[in-house]
């Protein structure tokens, strides 16, 4: 914690703010920070601790033993009843002691430092006064280099790794503001982002050390974990004991994105600005304390994850390792990167000859329809054909109409063969006696649309129920089939045919232009077990393309893709021009069936219910479902 005490006394920034674990030394910076200033520069100072019992039972005793021991200190506290808990007269200025819950005192006194500990630990609103940040840096307006000193172990937030290719060195990257739960890494990703990195004694290359690089051997028990740990150096692939943290530490420095290091004559030479801001924000890993051992960050996490108790998996990562807690320790979930990796060589709305069945998810939203168009093929080999987004309330019958002109509307020469839309979220109000939107959209389009419902688990992985009435409780004209899918069971499956090889059946292509938001999106969910029950958490807010994949895997599952025999290829238009006799693997139309027809035009909206032999063309589809 020395670069974060010192950035603090040297000035300069209007806020520092420091992030890292528990046992790293923060309170005893803060101590420091305190004493020094009393000391050299005389000026009313602010300390602000999570609650009033760590204010009195921890905090302030051990600054009394400070000001008692402290030579050039001890004779200038004004002791006696001037002397309270939480106010001290110290060099002939006030030295306030406050917590959290306390708006009074966060309001009370001008000061020239404050100081903000664990404030992650704080309460966002204090009794309706305002966040606990803003209220003490109010507290600062009549000093012209007023400081806030803020340091925290973080909470949860989706944190991702950004390699820098300039530097070698692998950076935190900033995050969505809806990822973060954590308030001191929002701040700290506002400021510089410097963070503590290390020279490997192998290569001499400089890394940032983090929980993923700490090795241990495998099947090992917490015990055998504290005694055998090793850190890995990202650069060389060289293992280091804890006796080699010490040499580390001893050369290490806090580098910013944009900033180069390197060892020179035996100590870090830093090139390049950090990026202009008025915060100096810093990232140290738990894996630099000297106060605790590799080896027992390692046995507490080894013991947290073996307890399947994610409070305790959260902790082990946030106190021990400084690092953001996603819940997804025990988790398994691809990288957006290997996404990206399995594009191929074909341009969206293009199918591939290999793409028999083309089908599409849709997920509903307030103000927009998400969809994914995917085509299948021999055993469940699947392509990524289009994806988007439609926007307007989904109230109004614009985006639905918008939606049908999309499904209906050949893509790469084939037609959309089954359209799932989920069901979950009602856009119009069932009180004032409307027709669920989805309902009656898919009622329009019954050959070809059914709507869903997610349940958690379920066995069999999907089930097929009538709905014959209105919500109003009127009877419907003709009824539809309304399709209860297993969430867990289909976005396994999608996650599964994610990590099947390229080249392997059953594997998932995207197009070559496919986005790094559609990616994302897809890893946007990590499935972890609490309880005995498995449960997808949310990593991130947007997870729609990822529901729409789950969509088209649930049509794939109800068409049998992954029985479709290798070496099947969809003839083109021309190929199917020229007659060359009967070929019992070419994949054909279904002709019309009659006996099934669908509703009569007249109830289809005007423009969109598409010509009697379309209608025809998928009769025979809209009933797979139930037979």
């Amino acid at each position: 914690m020395i670069p974060w005490s010192a950035a603090v006394h040297r000035g300069g920034y209007r806020r520092v703010v420091a992030v890292t674990s528990a046992q790293s030394g923060k309170t005893d910076s803060m101590l420091d920070i305190i004493g020094a200033r009393l000391d050299q520069r005389p000026a009313p100072i602010l300390y602000v601790g999570p609650t009033k019992e760590f204010l009195t039972d921890q905090f302030e005793p051990r600054l009394m033993a400070l000001l008692d021991e402290a030579d050039t200190l001890a004779n200038k506290v004004v002791r006696g009843r001037r002397m309270k808990k939480t106010l001290k007269h110290v060099a002939g200025v006030r030295l306030r002691l406050a917590h959290a819950g306390s708006s009074t005192a966060l309001k009370s006194d001008p000061a020239a430092l404050a100081l903000i500990d664990e404030y992650d630990e704080m309460m966002a609103n204090v009794k309706g006064q305002g966040d606990v940040l803003g209220l003490v840096e109010a507290r600062g307006e009549t000093y012209a280099d007023f400081v806030t000193a803020i340091t925290s172990t973080p909470a949860r937030g989706l944190v991702e790794i950004e390699p820098e290719e300039a530097s070698g060195l692998e950076f935190w990257a900033r995050s969505a503001p809806e990822d973060l739960e954590s308030p001191i890494w929002k701040l700290w990703q506002e400021g510089t982002r410097h963070h503590w990195a290390w020279p490997c004694r192998h290569c001499e290359e400089f890394f940032i050390p983090r929980f993923k690089q700490l090795r241990w051997p495998d099947r090992a028990t917490p015990a055998q974990a504290k005694q055998a740990a090793t850190l890995e150096c990202p650069r060389c692939g060289g293992q280091h004991s804890e006796a080699d943290k010490a040499w580390m530490n001893a050369r290490g420095t806090m580098v910013a994105p944009g900033q180069r290091v390197e060892l020179k004559d035996d100590a870090p030479r830093v090139n390049g600005a950090p990026a202009d801001s008025s915060t100096l924000s810093m990232w140290t890993s738990g894996l630099c304390s000297p106060f605790v051992t590799w080896g027992q960050r390692a046995e507490t996490y080894l013991t947290a994850l073996q307890s399947g108790d994610h409070d305790r998996i959260q902790t082990a990562m946030n106190a021990g390792f400084g690092e953001c807690y996603a819940m997804t320790a025990s988790g398994d979930v691809p990288d957006w990167q290997e996404i990206m990796e399995r594009r191929q060589p074909y341009r969206s709305g293009d199918v591939p000859a290999g793409g028999l069945r083309l089908v599409m998810g849709v997920d509903v939203q307030k103000f927009s329809l998400v969809y994914v168009i995917r085509a299948f093929g021999a055993r469940g080999t699947s392509w990524l054909i289009d994806n988007g987004q439609l926007y307007g309330p989904t109230e109004d019958d614009d985006v639905w109409s918008a939606l049908a002109d999309l499904m209906l509307t050949p893509v790469g020469g084939m037609q959309i063969e089954k359209v799932f839309i989920d069901s979950g979220f009602r856009p119009d109000k069932p009180e004032l006696g409307n027709e669920h939107k989805v309902y009656e959209f898919c009622r329009r389009y019954s050959w070809l649309c059914a709507p869903t419902k997610g349940k958690d688990i379920q066995s069999p992985p999907y089930r097929v129920s009538k709905i014959e009435v209105k919500p109003d409780g009127k009877k419907a004209l003709y009824s539809i089939d309304l399709v209860t899918l297993s969430t867990d069971f289909f976005k396994s499956l999608v996650m599964s045919r994610i990590r099947t090889p390229a080249d392997q059946p059953g594997a998932f292509h995207v197009h070559e232009a496919v986005s790094e938001d559609y990616c994302k999106q897809l890893t946007s969910e990590a499935r972890v077990v609490v309880e005995g029950k498995p449960v997808w958490v949310k990593r991130s807010r947007n997870n729609h393309f990822l529901d729409c994949e789950a969509l088209c895997a649930a049509i794939g599952y109800t068409l049998n893709v992954q029985r479709i025999p290798e070496g099947v290829e969809r003839k083109t238009a021309l190929e199917a021009a020229v007659p060359d006799g009967h070929d019992p693997t070419q994949v054909t139309a279904p002709e019309p069936d009659r006996s099934k027809a669908p509703p009569p035009a007249s109830r289809s909206s005007p423009g969109h219910g598409g010509s009697g032999a379309l209608r025809g063309r998928f009769a025979r589809h809209g009933s797979r479902l139930n037979g």
